[in-house]
C-alpha cells in the first residue's frame, strides 16, 4: 500500500508541468520581434537600429497578439510608432498587422 502512495505522489510530481512566467513571456516577445525586425533589413544594424520600448499584448489560444513601440533610428532620423503583430505561441512565425 505503502508503494501505491509512493507512485501515485510520484506520477503527480512528474506530470505538473511549470507554466513560463510572464516576464519570460514578454522577454521572449520582445526578442522575438527585434530577430524580425533585424531580418528584415538582412542584420545591418549600421543601416537602422531598433529599440522596443513599450510591449502590450494578449494570448490567444494559438498565438499572442502584440502591440510595440519601437524607436527607429537611422542615419539622418528617427522615429517613434507603435507595431502590431502576431506572435506564435512557440516564437518561430511573426505576421505583421497593419
Amino acid at each position: 500500500m505503502n508503494k501505491f502512495y509512493i507512485f501515485l505522489i510520484s506520477i503527480f510530481v512528474l506530470s505538473c508541468k511549470q507554466k513560463a512566467k510572464p516576464v519570460d513571456v514578454e522577454s521572449q516577445l520582445r526578442k522575438t520581434m527585434s530577430e524580425f525586425l533585424y531580418k528584415t533589413v538582412n542584420n545591418d544594424s549600421s543601416k537602422v537600429k531598433f529599440e522596443i520600448q513599450g510591449l502590450i499584448y494578449f494570448r490567444d489560444p494559438e498565438f499572442y497578439e502584440c502591440e510595440f513601440k519601437v524607436k527607429m533610428k537611422q542615419a539622418n532620423h528617427d522615429t517613434t510608432d507603435i507595431m502590431k503583430a502576431r506572435i506564435a505561441k512557440d516564437f518561430s512565425k511573426v505576421v505583421r498587422m497593419s
